[in-house]
């Protein structure tokens, strides 16, 4: 009456498998069905319905594993009809794999049909074997299975989703979300014979998405002991940046301006394990490590739980004397202040920095941190001391900031000059407070962050510099 049938070997298993069933569902745990007719129509013939419909394709040609296996559907039943196929019945309740584990002996399908104690999520490792596709019945929307299991998909591979007749808003919600991933290929409407019930059959095909982690992945590493974790971890003090000629960059927009921008100064990503893609736009060749959690933690020191990059430091090389437009000193020893400084610098044009003995290093991650890749985007120079840059003869005036000198408003901007950011504490050399300029306050303000400081001084610069 419903269409579909099983040899007979097969079909005195499905009855084993039923009489097993029955026999272990006295609470209902198991199935809620309970009527013969209603288990026959709603899980035996549905299951063996979609095994008839995709005999000709290779969406079940497996090894295909049924995600939420429950009592075992649709995996038993697909199993029964495709002998070809090997299955991986994933189930994460004890009870349930007790059931499928003693089913799977009962019904002498230990070659064809493996248990997974586990819930499938998206950092799942330790399948029994590698899969081409995956198999599930009722379990959830469509778009969060496909989430948590592209992972274990190749491309090539399919995803079959055994549905009720109203998944529609599930299906665009997964072609805007998974476009690049998966394609949908295959939806039919269907009714069960000699019922009422309607269902659909959905199909998706793995894509090759280069985005994503599992195609990159070249590592993971669980141990701090790991030379290259250590290595890493020395990149949260300025002296493990100079000593390795690298730096670690983080942040949801730092990190993709960095590769689309900086492509040839990135070396390697590091991921937290369960990231699933990569920034679209890292390049082809660029590792990827998953590290355990903690370990991502542990360098990823300001929270972002997102993509760490680890970048080529460039070399500072010696400052040459070199001054051509403003070009800004800085002897900032908070790292932050220094990243502040050299964003705002950015911001407005100014192309070369000298940082002097004093500052902290433009690549330490706090700096990274308030600067974004500023960094990456001017020159660079190593400077010397406060105390040496005073007495030395330049090729170009000097203006300094600071408290005791001269309105920033009357100032008349040289074609060339060095802008020196004012220096907390023991404040500037004498010679330097000669030639120095002050922001305008309000009564009762004390002073201006350095940095901020500087920020105002360089937008008056280029404010007179686009008005010539």
């Amino acid at each position: 009456m419903a269409g579909v049938g099983l040899d007979g070997p097969a079909l005195a298993q499905l009855w084993t498998f039923h009489q097993l069933l029955h026999a272990r569902n006295d609470d209902g745990d198991l199935t809620r069905l309970r009527a013969f007719g209603t288990m026959v129509a709603l899980h035996y013939v549905d299951c063996l319905l979609v095994a008839q419909k995709l005999a000709e394709s290779d969406a079940l040609d497996g090894p295909v594993v049924d995600i939420g296996s429950g009592a075992g559907f649709p995996g038993i039943p697909l199993a029964l009809a495709r002998p070809q196929t090997t299955f991986v019945l994933s189930e994460g309740r004890h009870r349930r794999v007790a059931f499928l584990t003693d089913a799977v002996a009962a019904l002498g399908l230990g070659a064809q049909v493996h248990v997974f104690g586990h819930q499938i999520h998206a950092g799942t490792q330790g399948l029994p074997l590698p899969v081409r596709g995956i198999v599930t019945r009722a379990l959830e929307r469509v778009p969060v299975t496909l989430a948590r299991t592209r992972h274990l998909v190749p491309p090539g591979g399919t995803a079959v989703f055994l549905k009720g007749p109203h998944c529609d808003d599930e299906l665009v919600e997964a072609a805007q979300h998974f476009g690049r991933a998966w394609r949908l290929e295959r939806d039919e409407a269907y009714a069960i014979p000699a019922t009422t019930h309607r269902r659909r059959l959905v199909v998706f095909r793995r894509l090759d998405d280069p985005a994503e982690v599992a195609r990159r992945r070249t590592r993971d590493i669980d141990s701090e002991a790991n030379p290259d974790m250590k290595r890493w971890a020395s990149l949260l003090q300025g002296r493990g940046v100079r000593k390795e000629g690298l730096a670690l960059l983080a942040g949801a927009r730092t990190v993709p301006e960095a590769l689309r921008d900086f492509p040839h100064r990135a070396v390697e990503l590091l991921v937290p394990r369960g990231t699933i893609e990569v920034p679209t736009d890292a390049p082809p060749g660029l590792a990827v490590t998953v590290l355990a959690p903690l370990l991502f933690r542990s360098l990823d020191t300001s929270g972002t739980g997102q993509p760490l990059l680890v970048v080529a430091a460039p070399d500072l090389p010696v400052w040459d004397g070199r001054i051509v437009g403003c070009t800004l000193a800085i002897p900032f020893q908070d790292p932050e202040n220094v990243g502040a400084v050299l964003r705002s610098a950015a911001a407005f044009g100014v192309e070369d920095v000298v940082l002097l003995e004093e500052a902290a290093h433009p690549f330490h991650p706090k700096a990274l941190r308030a600067g974004g890749t500023a960094a990456l985007r001017m020159r660079l120079w190593r400077g010397p001391s406060l105390k040496a840059l005073a007495t030395q003869d330049l090729a170009a005036p000097v203006i300094a900031l600071s408290t005791e000198g001269q309105p920033l408003t009357g100032v008349a901007w040289p074609a060339d000059f060095l802008l020196v950011a004012g220096v907390e504490g023991p404040g500037l050399p004498p010679e330097l407070r000669a030639h120095a300029v002050a922001i305008p306050m309000t009564d009762g303000s004390e002073s201006l962050n350095a940095g901020v400081a500087a920020a105002v001084a360089m937008y008056a610069w280029a404010v007179r510099e686009s008005g010539r």
